[in-house]
């Protein structure tokens, strides 16, 4: 059970995603039809998260939060492929900036709602025009559901849990 997120934490989560992602790449591939169905969604994510991981693994095992987000900052900005990969990016730059600025050295439930709620804005201003029904929908619906779970006081556990369901 997750009570908060330290850097250890947070890498180990952003090298999980990147191994869930680089297995279902062909799945994402297919789901994306807007603007057009280029079908190379889920490989242009799967290139960026892995040069995230190259930049995470880089780190010293005891890296803190500060470093692990500009290692994911990084690696996703040089490493972005494709529109998707852009958009993931700032996601993620967006996510990363918000966790750096936890109060405590461990990153809270209030913590990851306000990271998310970072990622949508940061996300949306990359985006001339945002469109719903994109991956920037499922951020801003997950970034709700954070909020929700935040202001119900939930674990940070639960509030991870809660969305993944949302997503």
């Amino acid at each position: 059970m997750i009570k908060s997120i330290d850097g250890a934490v947070f890498s180990r989560m952003m090298l999980s995603a990147a191994a869930e992602i680089d297995l279902n790449k062909q799945k994402v591939n297919e789901l994306n039809v807007f603007p057009v169905p280029d079908g190379d969604t889920g490989t242009n994510m799967s290139l960026t998260l892995g040069t995230v991981v190259g930049e995470i693994e880089s780190l010293p095992k005891d890296a803190s939060m500060a470093d692990i987000a500009k290692a994911i900052t990084h690696g996703s900005l040089m490493g972005a492929r494709g529109n998707s990969g852009v958009i993931t990016s700032q996601i993620l730059r967006g996510v990363a900036e918000g966790l750096v600025n936890a109060k405590g050295a461990q990153a809270t439930t209030a913590d990851i709602a306000a990271a998310l709620r970072n990622g949508v804005k940061v996300a949306f201003k990359a985006v001339r025009k945002p469109v719903e029904g994109t991956i920037l929908t499922v951020l801003k619906d997950v970034s709700a559901k954070a909020d929700q779970m935040e202001k119900g006081k939930a674990t940070p556990q639960e509030t991870l849990d809660a969305i993944v369901v949302e997503a």
